[in-house]
């Protein structure tokens, strides 16, 4: 059989009383990582399940917002100085 590469996922769970919790789930895909989550924590919904790539996308994204954001501050703030 052949090797499937393992994702190391980061999932944020949901239990019974509404509190979040942060746990860590190494599957081959997401299917398989919400079915582990499933066995392992049946009291608790999974609310975000987010691989490194994924983690990287969003980070990727806020840095440029963020970039953006202070760009448009820095234009509209110092313009009549120039």
């Amino acid at each position: 059989s052949k090797h499937m590469a393992m994702i190391n996922f980061w999932a944020v769970l949901s239990d019974e009383t509404g509190c979040e919790f942060g746990a860590p789930v190494t599957a081959p895909d997401r299917d398989t990582a919400h079915e582990m989550l499933r066995d392992n924590y049946p009291e608790s919904h999974v609310v975000q399940l987010e691989s490194p790539e994924d983690r990287a996308r969003r980070e990727a994204e806020i840095y440029a917002r963020v970039s953006a954001d202070y760009d448009d501050f820095y234009d509209y703030e110092y313009e009549d100085d120039l």
